[in-house]
């Protein structure tokens, strides 16, 4: 057994001195300067940084240092995982030691925030020690961020579809063929920064709630710099190891590309730099890492999956693509439509109405945006004028723009072709079929805003997304 527990945030008493020795902590680190590598801000730096978004001024590491160090985060990649799982461990060491430091127990660990869990009501609520200014004794309370928005210090930051969890049902943890979904984990790539081709966990729930929860949580370049990301982030690991645990045949890429193919490095918080690869960090419970997570219950067993009713039953096949949306759209802030002239496939898998079992993915590519991060959740064949929250069984998936930023600015860490979204639809088809309420030939798209934004008078409020083109593929 590992000797170091990570435990539910909701399962801890608001001022469980966990949460407590975690505050006082990070305004340790907040009082240390950029250039130290155990500082908050040089944490956050790691996953991502840029002058014009994010606050604090000089000093600042050399610019070799920020090189080496800095805008590491690794999405739209198979290392998704690995990179974030690294990452969290040397912080949570910094923070076990800051903890020392001020007379606190050894052996401190992360908590996670648990949105998913069915049993807890108040799952998606911001865990009560981060909605509070002040701590117990009166001082001011670090978890605290006055970023965040939509009032997300008080209230509920989001529909259920935020912290869906269908992910896990994905039975690969990565995929490359053109049009398919890109498995559990991510696509193969080499070291990756910007984004691109999403993977399932990735897209929902960690992109959903760091847009749910926004303000700081919004973009790469400042997410890190809330309290509250590294609870998340912690999730977003014990999820990897659920996913692992609730199938037997659930496994990791066994690549000597994704084991030992990319190293990434880190400063140890103690005055080292390590460099680990993937196959350094598939078991939690192994002496590097040492630490475990006190539920690993499949999510799904409570009810959730009413929420999204598509999986991935169908038969794995190189797809074909039968239809295409001709020229872009944009989305801002008002419901979009898409419609895709489809043909029938060419391929062994037969027609469109074919009675043998086929697999549909709806590809959402080159989505390209900047400014406030937004979510559109995607529909397929709403009926005119209807209210598609009357309408779950035609729910595609949610679009959450986490990212969209980084990924749009094309540079040395990105090609900025925008992110790409995949969704295994097969099941949404297979309802309106039995429904009698398919026709592939008068096939359409919604994008439904989300309605924080969905509300403002005026569309030059929300920012523009571009969706390069919606596609289907059909194996």
């Amino acid at each position: 057994m590992a000797n170091r527990i990570r435990q539910d945030v909701w399962k801890l008493p608001k001022w469980d001195p966990i949460l407590v020795w975690y505050a006082r902590a990070v305004g340790v680190m907040q009082q240390r300067l950029a250039t130290d590598p155990a500082s908050w801000r040089f944490q956050a730096a790691i996953h991502g940084y840029d002058s014009g978004l994010t606050p604090g001024g000089p000093p600042f590491p050399s610019n070799a240092i920020q090189d080496r160090f800095w805008n590491q985060c690794q999405h739209g990649s198979w290392f998704f995982l690995p990179w974030h799982r690294m990452y969290l461990f040397y912080f949570e060491r910094m923070i076990a030691d800051a903890v020392e430091s001020i007379g606190g127990p050894s052996g401190w660990a992360l908590p996670y925030w648990n949105y998913s869990d069915p049993g807890n009501p108040d799952a998606m609520r911001l865990p009560g020690a981060f909605r509070e200014r002040r701590l117990e004794d009166g001082s001011l309370n670090p978890l605290f961020v006055e970023d965040r928005d939509r009032g997300n210090n008080g209230a509920i930051v989001a529909p259920p579809q935020f912290s869906d969890v269908s992910c896990l049902d994905n039975p690969s943890f990565t995929r490359d063929d053109i049009g398919d979904d890109h498995g559990f984990g991510g696509p193969p790539t080499a070291f990756e920064h910007g984004g691109g081709d999403i993977g399932d966990l990735e897209t929902t729930p960690h992109g959903a709630m760091h847009v749910a929860v926004n303000g700081y949580m919004g973009m790469f370049e400042t997410a890190a710099l809330d309290p509250l990301f590294w609870l998340h982030h912690a999730n977003i690991d014990r999820l990897w190891s659920v996913w692992l645990a609730i199938n037997a045949a659930h496994a990791n890429p066994a690549v000597s590309q994704w084991l030992t193919g990319v190293a990434f490095e880190f400063n140890d918080g103690r005055g080292g730099v390590v460099s680990h690869t993937s196959s350094e960090v598939v078991d939690t419970e192994a002496p590097l890492l040492d630490y475990t997570y006190d539920d690993l219950t499949d999510p799904r067993l409570g009810g959730l999956e009413a929420v999204v009713i598509r999986r991935r039953t169908m038969p794995r096949r190189i797809g074909e693509m039968v239809g295409a949306t001709n020229t872009p759209l944009v989305l801002q802030g008002r419901q979009t439509e898409a419609a895709l002239p489809v043909r029938p496939p060419t391929g062994p898998g037969g027609g469109l109405e074919s009675a043998a079992p086929q697999r549909f993915v709806l590809n959402v590519e080159n989505v390209k945006g900047s400014g406030k991060p937004t979510s559109y959740r995607v529909y397929l064949n709403l009926p005119e004028g209807a209210n598609a929250e009357e309408h779950p069984e035609r729910y595609v998936g949610l679009l959450p723009m986490f990212g969209v930023g980084a990924a749009s600015r094309p540079g040395t860490r990105s090609s900025g072709s925008g992110l790409r979204y995949t969704f295994d639809i097969s099941n949404v088809v297979r309802v309106l079929r039995e429904r009698g309420d398919w026709d592939p030939e008068a096939l359409r798209v919604s994008f439904v805003p989300e309605p924080e934004i969905a509300g403002l008078e005026s569309v030059a409020l929300v920012p523009a997304i571009e969706v390069g083109r919606v596609s289907l593929f059909v194996s």
